[in-house]
């Protein structure tokens, strides 16, 4: 199948390339740009990430568990900036033009597209070994999106969700580990289908001060919010939520997992004391679990609890 005849026959049927009934999407898949109308009083948020085989997800894996995870993890950095889904574009590289593997990969990208109104819009094709580049698009209201750079001593450091259970997947879903069915399809779940935090981020970012998704451990991400923030902090590693499934799986690694593991794409923000009713009423809501697990100090950093010496993920680093 040759490239146009590919963007045809594949994306631009599918679901998540109809832009009709949305007003802010002039031009789709098919033109030289894709055209956008931003709605009024809002602000333009994207973020871009690149997934390669072997590096970021499994050689052979399943295409439609690729697809719904590409866009999982790339529209998780929309909910961490507070923001709406609204499109995205794709730049797929593959090593042959296999209709059958788009299709499913297609697929998965539309399982959890569909539902959050995000569209795609275009991108490029081209021939080498898979890679998948993906741009989000989303909405905030003027001036309300969260950054890094909001923390003050003295907030509180929160995570939602459960730490440490996709990384503790990954030597599973590459075959280093066996493990029964039942647990299989446990860590299958948190590896493959992550649920980005998108209505918690929306509800969210009226009350905190700084904020980010989970992608590399929880030890070095929140050093990214205290960076920007010219700030400390201090964590509590037993207040570091972590699944009764993993503890008892990986008892000796299972925080050291929670911590510097990766792949979360949970939330962790901070927020003052004064905040903390609003915030339980929201997350409370959403049936989402949320756990402060440290305070912003006026400098240095700090875990009690552990004394480790990984950070987390490090891309160019021997791993």
């Amino acid at each position: 199948m040759k490239e146009f005849e590919l963007i045809e026959r594949v994306f631009k049927a599918s679901c998540i390339a109809d832009i009709h009934g949305r007003e802010d999407l002039i031009l789709g898949i098919g033109d030289d740009c894709a055209q956008i109308q931003i709605p009024p009083n809002h602000d333009l948020v994207f973020s871009i990430d690149s997934l390669v085989e072997g590096r970021h997800f499994p050689f052979d894996a399943d295409p439609k568990a690729i697809g719904y995870r590409a866009v999982a993890t790339c529209v998780s950095d929309l909910a961490a900036m507070g923001a709406k889904p609204a499109f995205f574009t794709l730049a797929l590289t593959l090593p042959k033009s296999d209709p059958q593997w788009l299709s499913a990969f297609a697929e998965g990208m539309a399982e959890i597209a569909e539902p959050i109104g995000l569209l795609l819009m275009g991108g490029d094709t081209t021939q080498g070994p898979l890679t998948i580049s993906l741009q989000v698009h989303g909405y905030v209201e003027k001036g309300q999106a969260v950054t890094r750079a909001g923390a003050q001593v003295g907030d509180d450091i929160y995570v939602t969700g459960l730490l440490g259970d996709p990384a503790a997947a990954v030597p599973i879903m590459t075959g280093e580990k066996i493990v029964n069915g039942e647990l299989y399809e446990y860590f299958y779940e948190a590896y493959w289908r992550p649920t980005p935090r998108l209505i918690a981020g929306m509800a969210l970012k009226r009350v905190v001060s700084a904020m980010l998704d989970i992608s590399d451990g929880v030890i070095q991400d929140v050093q990214h919010i205290l960076t920007a923030s010219n700030v400390g902090a201090k964590l509590d590693a037993s207040c570091v939520p972590i699944s009764t499934t993993l503890k008892t799986w990986h008892p000796e690694q299972a925080l050291t997992i929670a911590l510097t593991g990766g792949d979360d794409y949970e939330l962790c923000f901070t927020a003052s004391e004064s905040a903390r009713e609003e915030i339980a009423l929201i997350t409370n809501t959403l049936h989402l679990n949320c756990t402060r697990i440290g305070k912003v100090t006026a400098q240095g950093f700090h875990v009690d609890g552990y004394d480790g010496t990984d950070i987390g993920w490090q891309h160019f680093a021997s791993h």
